[in-house]
């Protein structure tokens, strides 16, 4: 497992490093969402963020490893738990949420059981990767109730972590965004008829060894959201193998690492063109 104190104690090696290391915002449960900013202000900005599906906490760690091993001078922002909330409830239970009316509902939303290892949603029981305003609702799996999975929320950007991503984004105004998420060893580029600079994301494509495919059957997430918006490349990363578990994909780190190494120099090369 990797939790809190392990990415507190990430953080305070970036910030050792000369990283500068704030809060973007909070989550349902108050609390602090940390970003890393590495590198200069001047120039095209790379934005990348993880774990914004709780079962997928194992793209923290891989981030944070590829933040703390970045040494270029262009600039990358980075939030490597955008769902706190939901990574502590995937790994420590109901014992992470102090409501107990709180505690009932995500008990019933899943199912009765107390294994809530693969939850992908906040302490709301929304899936925060289709709460963005990009054709909100029409993805293929979306459901319009709360779900361990593909609730929708009641409106587009209803969930604090959300907003949250959304002000930073707005604020940094990237040239390039990569949201890491687990599992399948995919990248996924494009949006609807949006399909920006495919050039760099063959190059990113070909170092990580991952098939570049076009999304076609979602919609609500903050790829989708930030290509329309920004007419700019923005990335899915899925990394790992899709016969490993979740809680298992934290043994393949250090190869996960390996096929990601190069992403941030060749991310943040492209973000000036």
């Amino acid at each position: 497992m990797y939790g809190l104190n392990d990415l507190q104690m990430d953080l305070e090696i970036l910030r050792s490093q000369g990283a500068r290391v704030f809060d973007i915002g909070y989550t349902l449960l108050g609390r602090p969402i940390p970003c890393v900013f590495k590198g200069s202000t001047l120039g095209g900005q790379t934005l990348l963020h993880a774990s914004i599906h709780a079962r997928e906490w194992v793209t923290t760690p891989l981030v944070m490893e590829m933040m703390k091993n970045y040494t270029g001078s262009y600039g990358v922002w980075c939030v490597p738990m955008v769902n706190i909330d939901g990574v502590l409830l995937v790994e420590q239970g109901l014992s992470s949420i102090p409501e107990q009316s709180l505690r009932d509902f995500l008990l019933e939303v899943n199912g009765g059981s107390e294994d809530f290892s693969q939850w992908k949603a906040n302490a709301r029981a929304v899936d925060l990767n289709v709460n963005f305003n990009a054709r909100w609702g029409e993805g293929s799996q979306n459901v319009t109730y709360p779900s361990p999975a593909n609730y929708i929320g009641q409106y587009p950007f209803s969930e604090y972590e959300n907003m949250a991503l959304r002000s930073l984004t707005e604020r940094v105004k990237p040239s390039l965004t990569l949201s890491y998420h687990a599992k399948g060893n995919v990248i996924y580029k494009g949006f609807g008829c949006v399909d920006p600079n495919i050039e760099c994301a063959e190059r990113i494509s070909k170092s990580t060894g991952y098939p570049l495919l076009n999304s076609y059957d979602s919609a609500g997430g903050y790829k989708d959201w930030y290509v329309t918006t920004f007419q700019k490349l923005g990335l899915t990363i899925e990394v790992g193998n899709s016969d490993v578990a979740y809680e298992n994909l934290i043994d393949y780190l250090p190869q996960i690492y390996e096929q990601n190494a190069n992403v941030l120099s060749i991310a943040t090369e492209c973000a000036q063109d």
